[in-house]
């Protein structure tokens, strides 16, 4: 048999094998491609949002603190956070409400575009005032917390990484590693945050220290919208170096309510610890 029947024999018998393989039901379909991921928020815009307190002029919080020990021991601080915003610089100035025996302490930060943060503290019996940094200690009552952990940590002060996605269980969160900028006297060199997809609201941050230890975990446990702002209504911070756990809690908070720049000053600093000492003694 010469070669040109078998080809044509071979061309027959596939074109048959196609045809009744079709017959009898319909033609197979390729499935769909998934449809393409929603885009991942923009990093710079909520970090922003969250330094700014939802972009507000100013604000006056009155917080509580209370510090759980190992032991179970619970103790309890109120103080007063006020801050106001402006694109020089950030002030604050925390003091302390309650318990009457600290009410003397006192600080004022001011937090400066591409500079070190810059706080400070009065000594009335002293009659010192102390310059400290973000990573400067506080002490109240049995607690130890860093500057830059009252302050919201600073996030500003930091390069980040892209947007991740990941599983947040109930709700997608997107992760964010955020690597502290040189020279700046953070506590914590490098913070992974995750923040919740859906409205960019913070959800949890890992704190590592200078040897990149796991030194504290923040819990956001409750985020509202009050006066139109995003607000961090209640957090807490697992202290995995101390063994305590510590939970803030906002019980009332009024922005734009046009706070005067001068309690902003080191002056009112000094005046307000001094009238404070003055009344411990009497």
């Amino acid at each position: 048999m010469s070669r040109c029947p078998v080809i044509i024999l071979i061309l027959t018998l596939t074109s048959w094998g196609a045809c009744t393989s079709n017959s009898g039901g319909p033609a197979a379909v390729s499935p769909k491609p998934p449809p393409p991921a929603a885009p991942l928020p923009d990093v710079d815009g909520f970090v922003k949002r969250l330094a700014t307190q939802d972009g507000c002029r100013d604000s006056s919080a009155e917080m509580r603190l209370t510090v759980e020990g190992e032991a179970g021991r619970r103790e309890q601080l109120d103080f007063k956070l006020q801050r106001k915003y402006a694109p020089e610089q950030i002030s604050t100035l925390l003091t302390v409400t309650a318990p009457r025996e600290e009410s003397e302490k006192a600080l004022l930060v001011f937090e400066r575009p591409e500079q070190s943060t810059e706080a400070f503290s009065y000594l009335a019996g002293l009659k010192r005032l102390t310059r400290l940094k973000s990573d400067s200690f506080l002490s109240f009552r049995s607690a130890r917390t860093t500057v830059q952990e009252l302050l919201g940590l600073e996030l500003t002060q930091y390069t980040h990484g892209p947007a991740e996605r990941v599983s947040g269980g109930e709700e997608p969160l997107v992760k964010v590693e955020f690597t502290g900028k040189f020279d700046r006297g953070l506590a914590f060199p490098r913070i992974i945050g995750f923040f919740r997809e859906a409205d960019q609201s913070p959800a949890r941050f890992e704190l590592y220290n200078s040897r990149n230890e796991l030194a504290k975990v923040v819990q956001i446990e409750e985020v509202k919208q009050i006066q139109g702002h995003q607000t961090v209504t209640r957090l807490v911070i697992e202290d995995r170096t101390q063994g305590r756990k510590l939970k803030l809690e906002v019980l009332g908070i009024k922005y734009d309510q046009s706070l005067p720049d001068a309690i902003f000053t080191e002056d009112h600093l000094v005046k307000l610890v001094s009238g404070a000492s003055r009344k411990l003694v009497q």
